[in-house]
C-alpha cells in the first residue's frame, strides 16, 4: 500500500494543506472540481441512444412490462426485441416525466458526478493526495467527456469502479463475507441497467488467478467465490442465460458498423494516448503488486484494442493509481508552486462550462431539428438515418422509422443496406418504394437524389435535417 503523502510535505499556507491534506474538505473539493466538466456534458444531448431509450422506458412504464418486440419500426416491426438496458430506460423515463429532457440530462450528470467520486475514493484508498487526483481527474476529462453522454454506459463505469472497491476489501483480506456478498448484489443491479456485467466477472476472475500464481491460495478463493457470485447474479435477469446470447448479437451486429465496437485505432491520438494512461498504471500497480488492479487494468487494455468502448473503463481504472504514485513530495511541491495556473485552468473550465446551464438537456442542434420533426405528417413511413431515428420515435411516436441505432435489432446488413441509400447509390427509388416520408441530412446524396425527383417534395428543411413527402 502505497503511503499517504501528507505526512512528508508541508506549505505555507492554507492552500497547501488542501495539496497535501487528506481530510474531506479537501476530497470534497476535488470532487467538486469534476462540476464543470459534467455540466459542459449535460448542456446537450447527443447520444442517438437516449431518445428511444426515454421512449422504450415509457412503453414499459405505460404497460408494466418490458416489451418484446420491436413497436417503433416499419422493416424490423414485430420482430423479437431483447433490450439490453430496460432499468435504465426506467429510469431515464421516470427522469423524464419529471422534467423532460434537462430531467434525463441532470439525472446523468449525477450519475457521473457518481462516477467521479467512486474514482476519488479509489484514489484516497491507495493514499493519493485530494489534490492531486483531482488534478488527474480533471486532465483526464479530455479522454472521458465524450463518453459521459446519457447512455446505460454510465452503469458500466460506475458499477467497475465499485467493484474495484469491494476488490480492494477482498485483497487486503480484511472482513471478506460482506465484500464478497456485496459482488454478487452489484452484478445484480448492474446486469438489469444494464448487460455489461460480464465485464465485471471477467475482472474479478483475472484478480483470483494474479492471487492464485502468488500462492495466496485464500484470497484467490475468496476470489473466486466473489466472481462466482458475480457470475451467478448476471444472470438474474429478464432474459436469464439469454445475456450471453445477447452479448454476442450485439457485439456481431456491431463491429465494423458502430464507432464504439471498432478496433482500437492507432492514428487517432486520443485513442492512444487513453491506452498510454492505462499500460502506464497498470504498469505501476504490478510492480507496487496491486494484484487485484493489475488484473482489472489487464482486462480493460486488452478490451480496449478489440473495442474502443472500454477506453473509459481502462481510463477510469488508471486514475488511482496514477494519483496514488504522483503523490510524492517532490510532485507536491511542483503543484504547490503552480497552484495559481492549475486554480485559473479550473475558473477557466468553469466559465466555458456555465453558460450549459441555459440550455441542459438540449438535443444537439448539430443533429436533431424539432422544427423539421414536427412537420412530419401524422403517421407516415419515414425512412431516416440511424441517428434521427431515435429522436424521432421520442418526439413522434406515431411515427413509424425505417432505422435507428439499435442495429442488434435491425442486422448488420440492413445498416450498411441503408448506407448505400442515404449516399445516393443503387436502387434508391425501389429502396424509398414503401416509404411516405424520408427525413435525412440535407448534404446526404439522398437528399440530393430527392431534389431532382419529380416523385417527392421538400417541405422542410435546416442545416440539420431535410424532409422530403411523396408526391
Amino acid at each position: 500500500m502505497v503511503e499517504a503523502p501528507a505526512q512528508t510535505f508541508r506549505g505555507s499556507s492554507a492552500v497547501s494543506d488542501a495539496i497535501v491534506g487528506s481530510s474531506g474538505r479537501s476530497w470534497f473539493l476535488a470532487w467538486l472540481a469534476f462540476l464543470p466538466v459534467v455540466v459542459l456534458r449535460a448542456g446537450t444531448l447527443a447520444e442517438a441512444d437516449t431518445f428511444w431509450q426515454i421512449r422504450t422506458g415509457l412503453l414499459t412504464l405505460s404497460q408494466r412490462a418490458i416489451p418484446t418486440a420491436d413497436p417503433f419500426s416499419w422493416t424490423a416491426g414485430g420482430k423479437p426485441w431483447t433490450l439490453n438496458s430496460w432499468g435504465f430506460n426506467v429510469l431515464m423515463a421516470c427522469a423524464y416525466r419529471l422534467a423532460g429532457l434537462p430531467g434525463v440530462a441532470w439525472a446523468c450528470a449525477g450519475l457521473a458526478m457518481v462516477i467521479g467520486g467512486l474514482a476519488l475514493l479509489l484514489a484516497r484508498q491507495l493514499g493519493a493526495s485530494p489534490f492531486v487526483a483531482g488534478t488527474l481527474l480533471l486532465l483526464a476529462s479530455t479522454l472521458l467527456t465524450g463518453w459521459l453522454s446519457a447512455r446505460p454506459q454510465l452503469a458500466d463505469y460506475a458499477a467497475v469502479l465499485v467493484l474495484a472497491i469491494l476488490m480492494r476489501r477482498i485483497a487486503a483480506g480484511h472482513n471478506r463475507i460482506w465484500p464478497v456478498l456485496a459482488t454478487g448484489i452489484v452484478s445484480v443491479v448492474w446486469v438489469n441497467l444494464h448487460a455489461g456485467a460480464l465485464i465485471g466477472v471477467a475482472m474479478i476472475c483475472a484478480c483470483a488467478v494474479l492471487l492464485l500464481a502468488r500462492r495466496d491460495i485464500r484470497g484467490g478463493g475468496w476470489c473466486l467465490g466473489a466472481g462466482a457470485l458475480a457470475l451467478a447474479g448476471s444472470f438474474l435477469n429478464p432474459y436469464g442465460f439469454g445475456v450471453l446470447r445477447q452479448a454476442t448479437q450485439v457485439q456481431s451486429a456491431s463491429s465494423g458498423v458502430m464507432v464504439e465496437w471498432q478496433h482500437l485505432n492507432p492514428g487517432n491520438p486520443l485513442q492512444l494516448a487513453a491506452l498510454a494512461v492505462g499500460l502506464t498504471a497498470l504498469t505501476l500497480a504490478a510492480r507496487r503488486r496491486y494484484l487485484d488492479f493489475t488484473g482489472e487494468l489487464g482486462i480493460a487494455a486488452a478490451g480496449s484494442v478489440v473495442a474502443i468502448r472500454l477506453l473509459p473503463v481502462l481510463v477510469l481504472l488508471a486514475l488511482p493509481v496514477l494519483a496514488a504514485s504522483a503523490s510524492r513530495p517532490s510532485v507536491l511541491r511542483y503543484l504547490h508552486g503552480r497552484r495559481i495556473v492549475l486554480y485559473l485552468g479550473l475558473a477557466a473550465g468553469a466559465v466555458v462550462a456555465l453558460p450549459s446551464l441555459g440550455h441542459v438537456g438540449r438535443p444537439d442542434p448539430a443533429y436533431y431539428s424539432i422544427k423539421v420533426v414536427t412537420g412530419i405528417p401524422p403517421h407516415c413511413r419515414l425512412f431516416n438515418t440511424d441517428t434521427l431515428g431515435g429522436f424521432v420515435i421520442l418526439e413522434r411516436p406515431d411515427v413509424q422509422v425505417s432505422l435507428d441505432s439499435r442495429n442488434d435489432l435491425y442486422g448488420r446488413q440492413l445498416v450498411l443496406d441503408e448506407e448505400q441509400v442515404l449516399a445516393g447509390r443503387g436502387d434508391v427509388a425501389g429502396e424509398l418504394a414503401a416509404a411516405g416520408c424520408v427525413l435525412v441530412p440535407p448534404g446526404t446524396g439522398l437528399a440530393k437524389w430527392l431534389r431532382t425527383s419529380q416523385g417527392w417534395k421538400l417541405t422542410a428543411t435546416d442545416p440539420a435535417a431535410a424532409l422530403f413527402v411523396r408526391r
